[in-house]
């Protein structure tokens, strides 16, 4: 009905901001059993060196550890092929190769539980205004309470303004063993056994999901922006007006985060509050050095309450 106000496009990379930074840290990450990860962690900052371990492995080998995750999951889907060839012995050769790649992977990190095997990016984008999205949400609202559901999922289905990325991991403590499972049913002459346990196994791939809202990472941006101009003393007129309307895009990119029901209302209320109240004590020419520093924890605790619950 509105999908004027849609944009859907599939990226290849996120190049956002830092809120896409965590996610990519997230994506490339293999999760351990003795410290489980959330898909709404932030990476560590960019200044800290972590250290090497079995639980926490250099870039070069964390990306081989993933590098054979990957295979042995391309390996799983060669040998479901072979098997509907009827080619049994190259369906078992084929599971070989994939135990051993696992095998490589466990060898390396015993403790790992989760290895991430493939990431997807989508973003949905609202083109319109706070007022734009308030008067659909009036629609839904009205559509509900006349018992449109339908009518009200379709309205609802329009309002989203995100990137959402999707990250698939092998569980490195089941998979293995369904691995091995098959390829003794293929042994005894059980192909299609075989093939249930393997398509099984596939379908034991646990996903992941970072939404990144935009409206708020456009804030944050239309903030940092205009620190420089917040925190100079004598601004020119320009730059006064600069930082106002930079400081106004911050504004409105978080009403529209609040009306897209972007965190709670309670977060976005605080926020919005927020950039009024730098507002006003930058009115003129004062300047405010220190005082964006608490909008970093306030957009963080707005980003993890933008997760989507399991």
């Amino acid at each position: 009905m509105r999908k004027h106000l849609i944009i859907s496009t599939a990226l290849g990379a996120l190049a956002i901001s830092a809120w896409s930074s965590a996610a990519a840290a997230q994506a490339s990450a293999p999760s351990q059993q003795a410290q489980p990860q959330t898909s709404t962690q932030a990476a560590p900052p960019g200044g800290a060196q972590a250290q090497s371990s079995p639980t926490n492995p250099p870039e070069a080998q964390r990306d081989k550890l993933v590098d054979e995750a990957v295979a042995a999951v391309r390996e799983t889907q060669n040998a479901l092929t072979a098997i509907d060839q009827n080619k049994n012995d190259d369906a078992i050769a084929a599971l070989e190769r994939a135990t051993g790649k696992l095998e490589i992977v466990l060898a390396r990190t015993p403790t790992l539980a989760l290895a991430p095997v493939d990431v997807s990016v989508v973003t949905h984008d609202v083109i319109g205004t706070p007022a734009d999205v308030e008067k659909i949400r009036g629609e839904v609202g009205a559509a509900i309470a006349q018992g449109r559901l339908q009518l009200a999922r379709k309205l609802i289905s329009d309002l989203g303004s995100e990137t959402v990325v999707n990250i698939s991991k092998l569980p490195l403590g089941t998979y293995p063993a369904a691995l091995k499972q098959a390829a003794a049913l293929l042994h005894q002459g059980k192909p299609q056994e075989a093939k249930a346990v393997l398509q099984t196994a596939l379908g034991t791939i646990v996903i992941d999901q970072i939404v990144i809202p935009l409206p708020l990472v456009r804030a944050q941006l239309a903030l940092e922006d205009a620190r420089s101009l917040l925190e100079k003393r004598k601004r020119t007129d320009a730059e006064s007006a600069r930082m106002r309307q930079l400081l106004g895009t911050a504004r409105t990119q978080l009403q529209l985060g609040k009306a897209l029901g972007y965190a709670t209302d309670s977060e976005m209320t605080d926020l919005i509050a927020s950039v009024d109240d730098l507002e006003r004590k930058t009115a003129g020419s004062q300047s405010a050095k220190g005082l964006l520093d608490p909008f970093g924890p306030k957009f963080d605790e707005a980003r993890r309450s933008s997760q989507r619950p399991r």
